[in-house]
């Protein structure tokens, strides 16, 4: 199953930038520079997450792609960190679509 195409099918663009302010919208909880991780290939997707308004959307992917998926802050999965080990990595989730 390939993540990305789930992602896009829900309009999760990799990459996406959802705001450029940066601040989460009254009463939701977005992550900026999002990553994703599942634990069967490590880091998969970045971008900007609105948790309130799409964590159905990724746990639709999650139950597609059978495993869930674990979103870290930027500095969590990127610039040297995202070669830590997969369970470094998912240790550091903020968010999870077992939540």
């Amino acid at each position: 199953m390939n993540i990305r195409e789930e992602m896009d099918k829900r309009k999760l663009y990799f990459g996406r930038m959802i705001s450029s302010s940066k601040r989460d919208p009254e009463g939701q909880r977005c992550v900026w520079n999002a990553n994703v991780v599942i634990k069967s290939q490590g880091k998969v997707w970045f971008g900007d997450l609105n948790i309130t308004k799409e964590g159905v959307k990724l746990k639709e992917v999650a139950e597609v792609i059978g495993e869930p998926l674990y979103v870290l802050r930027e500095m969590d999965a990127r610039f040297g960190t995202e070669g830590e080990s997969v369970d470094t990595l998912i240790g550091k989730a903020v968010w999870s679509t077992n939540e």
